[in-house]
């Protein structure tokens, strides 16, 4: 008795095996360091970006794009390393989407349920009502009847093709200054303000800047926004719901031919469609994050790149 009571004492002091990590989060970084990562965690695949037959993306998330990516001279190597970096943040996004939702779902079976909400669930809705633009005169039951029909109608999942192709024509791959110097992907404007890089070439028109973000993910969490709010792509909207409704795959290709917004790009929804079939985005679309895949820990020299 005495030795069992021994053994089990010694294995309580001893140290807990290390969790694997669920993500792995990346801030300044050299294009060879980051190459380095991918190579140990085996983030290859047909194209060097479409990962099939798994379907399956590792949780590599980057604040920024590599130090030297404009360095790249292969466009083909630039543009898939382009793809790498944004595919697995589109999923993380998708993810937070759908908890959303999940939310917004609750408590709209609670409100059929008992015709009100508790008074946190109205101020969750309340919130929720202001960041997608939805607004109303009515009150009690039908102002949340109402919030939560057309939450439910806007809330929900942008495939990453989408998000990828807008990102790659409006920043030239990643190439472009407001990308370098603004985390910006999609050149979002702050109008008749200071605030953010001011426009080269502009000899005329001093009234906007264009917005900067702390990382990349926030630049896609504000497209991704305008796209479930703006009254700009309530048609988009409308057709991605009717899809979802008949449980057909979402697939990008279906909702680029109205990707029809205000861009100085000629021919901008053939241009954003031809981008997205050539790269065979739409297999990114069908795909979802696996942290078994970056279940190894890093060796040293490369732990250190880790956030």
């Amino acid at each position: 008795m005495k030795s069992l009571l021994f053994v089990l004492c010694f294995l309580l002091t001893l140290p807990l095996p290390a969790q694997a990590a669920d993500k792995l989060e990346l801030g300044r970084i050299s294009v060879s360091e980051l190459e380095e990562i991918y190579d140990f965690y085996g983030y290859h695949g047909e194209k060097d970006y479409l990962m099939i037959p798994s379907y399956h993306y590792p949780p590599i998330f980057l604040k920024y794009f590599p130090t030297d990516f404009n360095k790249i001279s292969e466009e083909k190597k630039r543009n898939a390393m382009f793809i790498k970096i944004l595919a697995p943040l589109t999923m993380k996004l998708n993810n937070e989407i759908l908890a959303e939702r999940k939310e917004i779902l609750e408590i709209s079976n609670y409100f059929q349920k008992h015709q009100e909400l508790t008074k946190e669930q109205e101020k969750f809705i309340e919130d929720k009502a202001t960041k997608y633009d939805i607004f109303t005169r009515f009150k009690g039951y039908r102002r949340y009847a109402y919030f939560l029909d057309e939450l439910q109608a806007k809330v929900h999942v942008i495939p990453p093709s989408i998000l990828i192709t807008a990102a790659a024509l409006e920043t030239n791959w990643g190439t472009s200054r407001i990308t370098k110097e603004g985390n910006s992907l999609y050149k979002a404007l702050n109008w008749h303000s200071n605030e953010g890089l001011k426009p080269i070439g502009e000899k005329e028109d001093d009234s906007y800047r264009i917005k900067t973000y702390p990382d990349i993910y926030s630049s896609m969490q504000e497209f991704a926004l305008k796209l479930n709010s703006s009254i700009s792509f309530k048609e988009l909207r409308g057709f991605r719901n009717k899809i979802l409704e008949r449980r057909t795959p979402l697939l990008g290709t279906m909702l680029a031919p109205h990707m029809v917004w205000n861009s100085p790009l000629k021919n901008y929804a053939g241009l954003f469609d031809y981008t997205l079939a050539y790269y065979e985005l739409n297999i990114i679309d069908k795909s979802v994050l696996d942290s078994k895949m970056i279940e190894n820990t890093l060796p040293k020299e490369l732990k250190n790149l880790a956030l």
